[in-house]
């Protein structure tokens, strides 16, 4: 397969080995630049650097956060006050270096909270409030008068002043769709509701896509963590001159239907777009390659990262189970999207899936952050299984790696070990901790210890478990972790 040269949104483990490792299973590589010109948290990276770090590259393809190219990573952009024609001089990077491009931009959030970890330092006193006066803009639009709010006047000026010159670039890059210098564009939805000022930017790049005539090369959804990975999968299929045919599966009569929290759209429209993202053909089942199976939101406010709740629904995790083991007695090829609640996979469906061997026998999983970040993920892992299949250059070791680092991640350290170790640590959920170096030593202990633990009842995978002495915090915190696999030798 190929070598693909990736700048990704920052450092965290889904934004940087997440796509080489979807990568790696038809085969293909990525390459990553030097850590030191990367972001790391609110540490911004060197987007000068990384601009001479494309041009120079030699690759089969590139896949490009524009806002690390541009402004030194995701967070950077919220923060940093570069004007645009700085950002579109570092751009000319992305006509020197790989081609084809393949690249993403993000419609900047508007989180509901008073925290200032990945935003401007006023977050911590007016994040809430920002958040409803963001809901209010939106709601306002085409109406005469402003809506009013208790943010003071240089705040909010600043809020909109940042989103104003973010806004502009995301045009600026649908003009490169235009002009052909990228072939591929992501503009996705970050942490966004259905009012907000992001999700009315949103639609606006979404009509002028339609304007411009590039629907075939510009692609909007809800997510960013994940996009790395679709436009690696992306990568994927113009290489090898295959459009896998994916269909879609949920055991929900209106499960496609359902808005899932942080999201402006239903997760049936965002499917769509991601699936075009990648290069794969939504059919139905009777001309399908490979399955997408989606266990779709459930209602309430629960979240695995800020509201963890005591249980799940049973019923709804018993149906999506069988789901799938019908799926794979047929012989398909299944990929799971558990979108059930944010920040975590259903404990209630992973139970049902690993106890009687199912979760073995899936091609892909997913279930963290957003429904945006599982579905795109899960879609990414598919695809490129079905590429290395039809080539090939299938990487069954590769494919079984990823396979057993998305349960320990997505439920085994979100929805079972994060809460329990934030409870022993009385951590607020609703804002993001700090963890001093101090600590770390500890803090990682004890982690590696739950993992261990639930691993271990769950059986799902023999042969690979968490290695010892790997577990790290990234950004110091506790809502991600990054961890090495080992392979132990057991027979699966």
């Amino acid at each position: 397969m190929i070598d693909i040269a990736l700048v990704p949104l920052d450092d965290r483990p889904v934004c940087r080995t997440l796509p080489a490792m979807v990568a790696a299973v038809a085969g293909a590589r990525v390459h990553t630049p030097p850590a030191d010109l990367l972001p790391a948290g609110r540490r911004p990276g060197d987007p000068d650097g990384l601009a001479r770090w494309l041009a120079e590259r030699r690759a089969d393809a590139a896949v490009v956060a524009l806002e690390t190219l541009g402004l030194g990573g995701l967070i950077a952009s919220r923060l940093r006050d570069d004007p645009v024609g700085v950002v579109l001089r570092r751009w000319g990077a992305l006509a020197e270096g790989p081609t084809p491009v393949y690249a993403a931009t993000v419609v900047q959030r508007t989180p509901d909270a008073d925290d200032a970890g990945e935003e401007p330092d006023y977050w911590a006193r007016h994040g809430r409030a920002l958040h409803a006066y963001s809901a209010r803009l939106h709601r306002a639009v085409g109406t005469p008068d402003l809506p009013t709010t208790d943010v003071p006047a240089p705040i909010r000026r600043d809020f909109l002043r940042r989103r104003h010159r973010n806004h502009v670039l995301n045009q600026a890059a649908l003009g490169l769709a235009a002009q052909g210098v990228l072939d591929t564009l992501v503009v996705g939805a970050d942490d966004t509701a259905v009012a907000a000022v992001g999700t009315a930017e949103w639609q606006w790049l979404r009509t002028w896509t339609s304007w411009l005539e590039v629907g075939d090369r510009v692609l909007a959804h809800p997510g960013a963590d994940e996009i790395g990975a679709v436009l690696v999968a992306r990568a994927l299929t113009a290489a090898a001159g295959h459009a896998p045919r994916i269909a879609v599966a949920c055991a929900e009569p209106d499960g496609l239907a359902r808005v899932a929290r942080y999201e402006p759209v239903s997760i049936g429209d965002g499917i769509a777009s991601q699936a075009a993202a990648t290069g794969a053909h939504l059919v139905d089942r009777a001309h399908a390659d490979a399955v997408l199976v989606v266990h779709p939101p459930q209602p309430g406010d629960a979240d695995w990262a800020t509201a963890p709740p005591s249980d799940t629904d049973p019923a709804a995790a018993a149906r999506t189970a069988a789901l799938v083991r019908r799926l794979l007695a047929e012989g398909r090829p299944v990929a799971l999207a558990d979108c059930a609640l944010g920040n975590g996979a259903d404990p209630r469906l992973v139970a049902d899936l690993t106890g009687d061997g199912g979760y073995a026998g899936l091609v892909g999983f997913a279930g963290w952050n957003t429904a945006g970040n599982t579905v795109g993920s899960a879609l990414a892992t598919l695809v490129a299984y079905q590429v290395g299949a039809v080539t090939g250059t299938l990487d069954a070791t590769a494919a079984r790696r990823l396979l057993a680092h998305r349960l320990v991640d997505d439920h085994v350290w979100m929805s079972y070990a994060r809460p329990r170790l934030r409870h022993e640590r009385g951590t607020d959920p609703t804002r993001h901790d700090h963890v001093p170096d101090a600590e770390t030593a500890v803090v990682t202990a004890r982690i590696e210890r739950l993992l261990r633990e639930r691993w271990g009842q769950l059986a799902a995978l023999p042969g690979w478990s968490v290695a010892p002495g790997s577990v790290t915090l990234p950004w110091h915190r506790t809502y991600e972790i990054d961890f090495v696999l080992e392979e132990t030798g057991e027979q699966s």
